[in-house]
């Protein structure tokens, strides 16, 4: 009989996921983008957000990812940069970088760039990326959350 119950409990609760709206909503034009981001040696995790008319933060985009081996060796500048790319919806809007690191004051106020560094100068010069430093814990959280799980390619 218990088994009966707890099947039944497991039912409702996979009906009232699948009757719950999505989490994601699409983007607003001309609002920033809010990004978390968290960067391990062994993965990223990200979660996009915007705020709503009432300045109520929703979440746009979640990622989370384990790096190459290859990518694993690169310094944490660059492991930042790889993700920066990643995020097609910032092509499109204001992002404001929410992180432990500012990657772009150093890739754009630094005067003789070489190597990889130029490169990511470049890819990112397309991109309106602001830093704003880690002062808020929710949205840092579940980025931290992500790069401690990622997802394998």
């Amino acid at each position: 009989m218990e088994s009966n119950q707890e099947c039944q409990e497991a039912f409702e609760k996979v009906k009232q996921y699948l009757e719950t709206p999505p989490v994601l909503i699409p983007t607003i034009p001309r609002k920033p983008l809010i990004l978390y981001l968290s960067i391990l040696e062994e993965s990223m995790g990200c979660v996009l957000r915007q705020r709503d008319a009432s300045r109520k933060e929703h979440v746009i985009y979640y990622l989370s990812k384990k790096f190459t081996n290859c990518k694993q060796r690169y310094p944490t500048l660059e492991r930042t940069c790889c993700t920066l790319r990643l995020i097609q919806y910032m092509l499109a809007h204001t992002t404001w970088l929410i992180a432990k690191m500012d990657p772009l004051k150093y890739i754009f106020e630094k005067l003789a760039l070489t190597g990889r560094i130029a490169h990511w100068q470049t890819a990112l010069s397309k991109y309106d990326i602001i830093y704003k430093s880690q002062k808020a814990i929710k949205g840092s959280a579940l980025a931290e959350k992500l790069a401690h799980h990622p997802l394998e390619n």
